[in-house]
């Protein structure tokens, strides 16, 4: 998370990524729509969605702008000059093929997660569900598996930035909104080394992550394994899971740190 000091920042630059954002939100929006999102007048609206057009940013179809493809080109930039990914990408794969259900990799970047890669088992169930979870960063670590393994890896101060600014919100009856009984459990996966999720993001699903650090002792991101409770259950999900991810984590802790001796 970026909690340094704030920097200087270009204004019309600022509006254009929040165009950007509003365009994914609503999933294409005409330049009416944009200018009551970002209270700028249609004229000036359009004038960043052509310049955004030019540059291939988002395309127009008849009255409404979508993102464009040059977006995709960035995306993959992004992921593939990651060490993280390098370093784990074999080990999601892994995770995928031998557990039968769905692997992802995550990092957390200003308090929010970003899922840097993901596989599918033979057995996963919701890959709908999760292709549409990559579309958009997800607002809070408090209520998934790879998000409190990160925050439990993080100094306390840290954290209670992270829930300051992102709040707890309930998204199941199961999710944890009291920040004593969060950073009590996050004391427990601390020691364990994994964190455990249980229903708090989606009912009915449950997940196991594990932190991966770097060679500096930095948090890098987490790996975890998700699918339905009634898969993912009883010694399954409290012994054997657990030590999967634990085992794939270290392996990729190990790649990262191999990767920087030269």
């Amino acid at each position: 998370m970026n909690r340094g000091k704030e920097s200087r920042t270009v204004k019309s630059v600022a509006v254009t990524t929040e165009i950007i954002k509003h365009v994914r939100a609503l999933q294409g929006a005409t330049v009416s729509e944009l200018a009551e999102q970002v209270a700028l007048s249609p004229a000036s609206v359009h004038a960043h969605l052509a310049t955004l057009k030019r540059a291939g940013f988002v395309v127009q179809r008849g009255h409404t702008y979508d993102l464009g493809p040059q977006l995709l080109t960035l995306g993959e930039y992004v992921r593939n000059h990651s060490g993280l990914y390098q370093a784990s990408k074999e080990q999601v794969d892994r995770l995928a093929r031998e557990t039968g259900e769905c692997a992802h990799l995550t990092i957390e970047h200003d308090g929010q997660l970003f899922i840097l890669y993901e596989e599918f088992g033979p057995d996963a169930v919701g890959v709908e569900y999760h292709d549409w979870k990559r579309q958009e960063p997800l607002d809070h670590l408090h209520c998934t598996a790879t998000g409190k393994a990160i925050l439990s890896r993080l100094p306390s101060e840290e954290v209670e930035a992270i829930l300051d600014a992102r709040g707890m919100p309930s998204h199941t009856e199961w999710t944890i909104t009291d920040r004593e009984a969060l950073f009590d459990q996050l004391g427990d996966f601390r020691e364990w080394g994994y964190a455990y999720a249980d229903g708090e993001l989606m009912s009915g699903i449950r997940a196991v992550g594990a932190a991966i650090g770097g060679a500096d002792g930095e948090v890098e991101g987490a790996i975890a394994v998700t699918g339905p409770s009634s898969r993912l259950r009883g010694e399954r999900f409290r012994e054997s899971l657990p030590q999967r991810v634990l085992n794939a984590a270290n392996v990729c802790e190990v790649n990262l740190q191999t990767a920087t001796i030269k």
